[in-house]
């Protein structure tokens, strides 16, 4: 009769200790928009697996990619509001919600890929950006490196007198409405998810991003020409909610720090690598890719840097970026 007392609580201790266990354990939901082999998609694989490791499997990762819970907006006001845990925006929407970023689209301020992933890893990105948007709603956990930003069209283009009356989808971006204006086009704001469809019906005539993104979202099958004019390079930012991030143990937030630190240099490796194979096999896919002089571009928006050095808000950050190595 002891012995089956005796077993009897063990086995209590075992149920409550797993019990425990399963109360304790956090999933985290993590949404984007881009397709399953982008290396953002990839890079919060990478983050769920690493959090898994670092933490023994008391956080995990929930995904929704492809859009499912919404476009960028969409999901970006879902983290701001709580209802999602985490989600990637494009460097062009989140300045809406904090207007600051808005300085890494200025057009040209970026001098090459090498500068702005300099700019990813270095103090400036944390100390400016990425740690300062409490009050915003949300904490920055890392950039992605998006490379740089060009025109695609179903004509090619030279010089910025050919997007004089041409129809551009831009995302809801005034830096980018601006950008697009400057250079005579017309600036239509669209979520990603509706490009394709979009140029397919000659809604626009062409539309904005790197090569990846073009290439994966199959946007050369109604565009063929990508024009590398290079005008702006902002990197997406990944953000948590900031009730989700209050919520977690600093040695939770420790875990998560590592880990988007880790999927942070996980999407940079992969993005380089899907770039260079996709511009690999860009004459095979029927794209054929423009070179153009980029001076003219410059001189057509550079109005735009000169207004933003004189906002005091912008102006140390824009500086640091230009003084870094």
């Amino acid at each position: 009769m002891k012995l089956s007392k005796i077993s009897a609580a063990l086995l209590a201790c075992v149920t409550c200790a797993a019990l425990a266990s399963s109360v304790e354990a956090r999933e985290l939901r993590m949404a984007h928009s881009h397709v399953e082999d982008d290396p953002t998609h990839l890079s919060f694989v990478a983050f769920g697996e690493k959090l898994k490791e670092l933490s023994g499997g008391d956080i995990t990762v929930t995904i929704f990619p492809n859009g499912q819970l919404g476009g960028e907006r969409e999901v970006a006001e879902q983290v701001l509001n709580g209802a999602l845990d985490i989600s990637m925006v494009g460097g062009q929407v989140i300045e809406t919600f904090f207007p600051r970023y808005a300085v890494t689209n200025i057009p040209y301020l970026f001098r090459s890929f090498e500068h702005v992933q300099h700019f990813i890893k270095s103090d400036i990105a944390y100390k400016y950006l990425l740690d300062a948007s409490a009050d915003e709603g949300f904490k920055g956990l890392w950039f992605e490196t998006c490379g740089p930003r060009s025109f695609y069209t179903k004509k090619p283009i030279n010089k910025p007198e050919d997007l004089d009356g041409l129809k551009m989808r831009v995302p809801e971006s005034q830096m980018s409405i601006d950008t697009v204006k400057l250079m005579g086009g017309q600036p239509t704001p669209l979520s990603s998810t509706e490009v394709y469809s979009a140029l397919q019906q000659s809604v626009i005539d062409g539309a904005e991003n790197n090569f990846v993104f073009y290439v994966q979202s199959r946007h050369f099958e109604v565009a063929k020409y990508f024009n590398e004019d290079e005008h702006s390079m902002p990197p997406n930012v990944v953000i948590m909610s900031q009730y989700t991030w209050d919520d977690l143990s600093e040695q939770e937030q420790q875990w998560v720090t590592e880990a988007a630190a880790y999927a942070r240099d996980e999407q940079m490796r992969l993005f380089v690598e899907q770039t260079n194979a996709n511009k690999a096999k860009a004459k095979d896919l029927g794209i054929e890719i423009v070179t153009v002089d980029k001076a003219p571009f410059v001189e057509k928006t550079k109005s735009i840097l000169e207004n933003e050095m004189k906002n005091p808000d912008r102006a140390d950050l824009i500086k640091a970026i230009q003084e870094l190595q």
